[in-house]
């Protein structure tokens, strides 16, 4: 496309596709037997103990089917798959479900069970798919972020039920809203809070749904930051040096970069992406100024006004941190 090439839009909100989940269960579970809903044939299933628990191996790991027990195929010992790179506990037990043992309801036992564990349940053949994408890759303290979920069998639509959680990097978490559309869309979300801590890392959206008799776990991650600056209108606008001053009022000390895409009209008055700019200088509490300015030879043949500039950004390079991001800016 003229006037497009070099020019990159800015990444999608990753989209999370979950073929397994995750549940915490404690001896008495165990030695009871907890149920579990299989939609294939392969399904892994890992038992992690908690602090203070019980070492398991695979032979422990019992598993029934209408009071039938179902062979259960050694993969690795924890030793192994620590060795292949798996963060995963000492004492963890890992077996897959036999082959010829499809959909259906089953039993899973370990006798040997002392404490709490995590069990994993992993499908990788399943076309029970829960589906999880974020509105947005980042967001500022006090910003709410919402996340769409849906669960397919086959490409179908399946009725679900769902819950989520807000986890900050510390591993605090929160409960979060989740809200059926009129058209049975369900969306999460949740308010960040106005401090995100001291402990560095992603936050994430953490759904759990049940539909089609199975459960399914997504985990959404986004960056979180302090409103430490924020653009407060527009100063002016020289559309002949294709120069934008804009006003920005910082809070805190820092390096401060405004960035965008500028789009020319052409011949067939159709905007396009034509360059980039981005200005970047070092700010005290107050109200400063960036520039964006384009370069007029950038403009290919037969590109001119109007003008619009795209994907506003306000970063605060000190803590490399995303403020502000406006798909659309300013026109002129």
């Amino acid at each position: 496309m003229p006037g497009a090439a070099g020019l990159l839009a800015p990444p999608a909100p990753l989209l999370a596709q979950s073929r397994e989940f995750w549940q915490t269960v404690d001896a008495a579970q165990l030695r009871a037997g907890v149920d579990i809903g299989l939609s294939s044939p392969g399904a892994l299933i890992r038992l992690s103990p908690a602090r203070g628990a019980a070492a398991l191996t695979s032979r422990e790991l019992k598993l029934h089917a209408n009071g039938k027990p179902v062979a259960l195929q050694a993969t690795a010992s924890d030793v192994q798959l620590q060795a292949a790179g798996m963060d995963v506990a000492p004492g963890t037990a890992m077996a897959r479900v036999a082959p010829g043992n499809g959909p259906g309801r089953y039993r899973l036992t370990a006798a040997a069970a002392n404490g709490r564990y995590v069990m994993h349940v992993f499908e990788p053949d399943s076309n029970v798919v829960l589906r999880a994408r974020a509105d947005r890759n980042h967001a500022v303290a006090g910003n709410t972020v919402s996340v769409t979920v849906d669960l397919s069998h086959d490409g179908r639509a399946v009725p679900m039920k769902a819950e989520a959680l807000l986890v900050a990097p510390d591993g605090s978490s929160q409960t979060a809203t989740v809200v059926r559309g009129r058209d049975g869309s369900i969306r999460a979300s949740a308010r960040m809070p106005s401090s995100n801590g001291t402990t560095p890392g992603l936050w994430e959206l953490q759904v759990f749904a049940t539909g089609d008799g199975v459960q399914r776990d997504a985990r959404t991650a986004f960056a979180v930051a302090q409103p430490t600056a924020r653009f407060s209108g527009v100063q002016s606008v020289n559309a002949a040096a294709l120069r934008i001053a804009l006003p920005v009022q910082a809070g805190s000390p820092g390096r401060y970069e405004a960035r965008g895409t500028l789009y020319a009209t052409g011949p067939d008055h159709v905007l396009r992406p034509v360059a980039q700019g981005h200005s970047a200088t070092w700010m005290q509490p107050g109200t400063h100024t960036l520039v964006l300015s384009f370069d007029r030879k950038h403009l290919p043949t037969g590109y001119g006004a109007p003008f619009e500039v795209r994907q506003l950004e306000l970063h605060d390079q000190t803590r490399i941190a995303p403020l502000e991001v406006r798909a659309r800016g300013l026109r002129f």
